[in-house]
């Protein structure tokens, strides 16, 4: 996962995204709100939103 162009780590679970937004700056509800509201500030890549298993 990147923030701002910085590389914070690998989520392996929408938990660890929002801990990784957590750790960012933003408060835990608007955390959970962006990552469970599919936010088009959020880029999913190498698979479908939400789907953790290895590539």
């Amino acid at each position: 996962m990147t923030v701002r162009g910085e590389i914070v780590g690998l989520a392996h679970s929408d938990r660890d995204l929002v801990e990784f937004l957590r750790q960012s700056g933003l408060d835990e509800t608007s955390a959970e709100d962006m990552v469970a509201g599919n936010s088009p500030l959020i880029e999913w890549r190498g698979g479908r939103a939400h789907r953790y298993e290895a590539a």
